[in-house]
């Protein structure tokens, strides 16, 4: 069974750190920054106490720093230097195996007024939506992927082949009613997610902008 790691938590002087001269890890300092004076700084920075090394969160200290902050929340533990080596390059490595479910982000970050704070921007969301239109053509197949304008990628194009009539021969007919629903979407992306999911369904329907 694996041991728990003894760790003390306190308050430590932002001065009193260091980094980890081996950390090959590149952080955005900036957008840490910019969450830390938005959020706050929560959660604490991983030091080994025989140096006062940082071997987990030396972005978020510099974020701290950049912020004019005089002290950090740290958990400190003792262990010697290969072992603290081992944790600093799982930490980086193990966030790298995460990944977001879509929908399901596009859904949280439109409920936001703004994205201040969350490491996101406009164009994340735009590319996002890019995305989710992707992904969706690929599950409908090509024959059903939605077109600009509405409609099918198998029903696209059939309108063009037609010959138009000589003038005067064209037959008049009455104009069918069209019932429709019109759904106002808070952006884009819910706009591209919407229309793909009704497609989906076999409705007819378009984009208006």
């Amino acid at each position: 069974m694996p041991a728990i790691v003894s760790q003390t938590y306190r308050m430590v002087s932002v001065a009193d750190l260091e980094p980890h001269p081996d950390n090959p890890h590149q952080g955005d300092v900036d957008v840490i920054a910019e969450s830390i004076k938005k959020n706050g700084f929560y959660g604490t920075v991983l030091v080994q106490k025989s140096q006062m090394r940082i071997i987990a969160g030396e972005h978020r200290w510099r974020g701290a720093k950049a912020n004019h902050l005089r002290q950090v929340p740290a958990l400190i533990i003792d262990v010697d230097d290969d072992t603290a080596t081992r944790i600093m390059l799982a930490d980086n490595r193990t966030a790298e195996f995460g990944a977001y479910d879509d929908h399901a982000l596009a859904d949280l970050l439109h409920g936001l007024d703004d994205l201040d704070g969350t490491g996101w921007t406009e164009q994340d969301l735009d590319d996002l939506a890019d995305a989710i239109a992707a992904d969706n053509a690929v599950a409908l197949g090509p024959e059903r992927a939605p077109v600009p304008g509405g409609g099918r990628a198998d029903q696209a194009g059939a309108d063009d082949e037609e010959e138009l009539p000589e003038p005067g021969d064209a037959e008049t007919h009455t104009r069918p009613v069209v019932w429709g629903v019109v759904v106002t979407c808070d952006s884009e992306a819910e706009q591209v997610q919407l229309l793909n999911q009704l497609t989906g369904q076999g409705w007819n329907v378009r984009a208006l902008m």
